[in-house]
């Protein structure tokens, strides 16, 4: 069993993974900002806080308070993100690309230097959510430099907490269902159209979490459609 924070829960995949943690027997804490984490916390029987994880000080303490209620903290898994749009560069203001990419970058950041000081001698995984190809492809400037810095962060992380056996991975979906804790009724098929089951997702962070040798890796769960070569070429 692991204890395991789980931060950015929202309606979709967060709801998913967290739910799918703890069925897994895992111990878990969720942070977020709406009602949604508090409900899923509920209902699974979590520990929860809510938390601006824009603020280092405050996810800081936060991590610190959900790493004393758990007992120690073997995990964190980061959903934060989001500012997802189809956009032109000349329809993205400064404004919004410094929002987009602090709502994913920053928050990434801000959630793993905090956690580093809660983690035990024996180490321990992070894992963040970032996008596939097919996705951030289809967005806009802010939103991809937000995942291309979780991207290259999860790099140099993976190199520089090897020596204390601090695992960071990164699962980087594609379009994957945000209603009803990430449920889709799409007929999963490779390079089809739609949204797919964020337990696809889940799965992933689980192995990544339960992995002791994977560090450093981009994992897109994607249906196949980052892989596919355009028509015409």
């Amino acid at each position: 069993m692991s204890r395991i924070i789980v931060s950015g829960v929202g309606k979709g995949m967060g709801c998913n993974v967290s739910k799918l943690l703890k069925s897994s027997g895992h111990e878990i804490a969720i942070i977020s900002r709406g009602e949604t984490g508090a409900n899923v916390a509920r209902e699974i029987g979590a520990h929860y806080a809510s938390c601006d994880l824009m603020n280092f000080e405050e996810t800081s303490k936060t991590i610190s308070d959900l790493t004393g209620k758990l007992g120690g903290l073997d995990a964190v898994v980061h959903l934060a993100g989001g500012f997802f749009g189809n956009r032109k560069l000349e329809d993205v203001e400064p404004s919004y690309f410094s929002s987009a990419l602090n709502n994913n970058a920053s928050t990434f950041y801000n959630v793993v230097k905090g956690s580093l000081s809660n983690f035990s001698k024996e180490g321990g995984s992070v894992v963040v959510i970032s996008a596939a190809r097919n996705v951030y492809l289809n967005s806009h400037a802010g939103y991809a430099a937000g995942k291309g810095a979780i991207d290259y962060m999860v790099k140099l992380l993976a190199h520089e907490l090897a020596p204390r056996n601090i695992r960071v991975n990164a699962v980087s979906p594609g379009f994957i269902s945000k209603e009803n804790c990430g449920k889709a009724d799409f007929q999963d098929k490779l390079a089809k159209e739609g949204r797919h089951d964020a337990k696809y997702v889940s799965e992933a962070v689980r192995m990544f979490i339960e992995n002791q040798i994977a560090t450093g890796q981009l994992l897109e769960i994607d249906g196949g459609f980052s892989s596919l070569v355009p028509s015409g070429l």
